[in-house]
């Protein structure tokens, strides 16, 4: 009796964990680089490129594990120096004509991508407001009043399918808020935290758009 109850037991197991086993194995890893262009380190919206693509590629894999992120440095290394700043094409139409030779497509290839994410943006701040005062005296201290400052985050990012060299999709992500600091005795500052609700954003429609963009691909092929 004992036997037979557990040749059922392992039955059921491999019966219930064969559909997951399948469903890994039809998640095929989908190979994508990211690159930040145009690049452009004096510009103020652009001065947060290397950050916001750690940021991006972490929630990438968290909305979907399967997609495998060649990060930039690797992707600037394989076509230096056509994307470092002075060289770097100026225009979309250019950017596509880059993509769509033949040598720089072979070293595309050569780590095994089939798309490629060109991202840009930053964070603009406003002119601060408000004002608080500090002081001490007679052994004690403290301060008071009430600043705040604006901020605006606005994220771009294309994604490009290296087979035609086109851009296939576009999403963007533009948060607002306010950097606010409270004082009574000590000042309390309280982020408005742009930067990372524009990431997650971004981040989720740029997984979702591959997940698609591969999944047409996919039934046409």
């Amino acid at each position: 009796m004992r036997i037979g109850i557990t040749h059922a037991l392992i039955a059921a197991s491999l019966f219930l964990s064969t559909p997951l086993l399948a469903r890994a194995e039809a998640a095929t890893a989908i190979p994508v680089g990211i690159v930040w262009w145009p690049a452009d380190p004096s510009d103020a919206m652009h001065a947060m490129g290397s950050d916001m693509e750690a940021c991006l590629v972490a929630r990438i894999a968290e909305v979907a594990p399967e997609i495998v992120v060649t990060r930039q440095r690797a992707i600037r290394d394989a076509l230096f120096p056509l994307l470092e700043p002075a060289t770097q094409p100026a225009t979309e139409e250019a950017f596509a004509a880059l993509l769509a030779r033949e040598e720089v497509r072979a070293r595309l290839v050569q780590h095994g991508l089939q798309y490629l994410i060109a991202f840009s943006g930053g964070t603009i701040k406003d002119k601060p407001g408000g004002g608080i005062l500090c002081g001490g005296g007679f052994g004690a201290g403290g301060c008071l009043g009430f600043s705040w400052q604006g901020e605006t985050t606005a994220l771009d990012a294309a994604l490009w399918s290296l087979d035609a060299s086109v851009r296939i999709r576009h999403e963007d992500a533009r948060v607002e808020g306010t950097f606010v600091m409270p004082a009574f005795i000590l000042p309390v500052p309280i982020p408005a935290r742009t930067k990372a609700q524009a990431c997650h954003e971004l981040g989720s429609k740029i997984a979702r758009a591959i997940q698609q963009t591969a999944a047409e691909h996919a039934a046409n092929h």
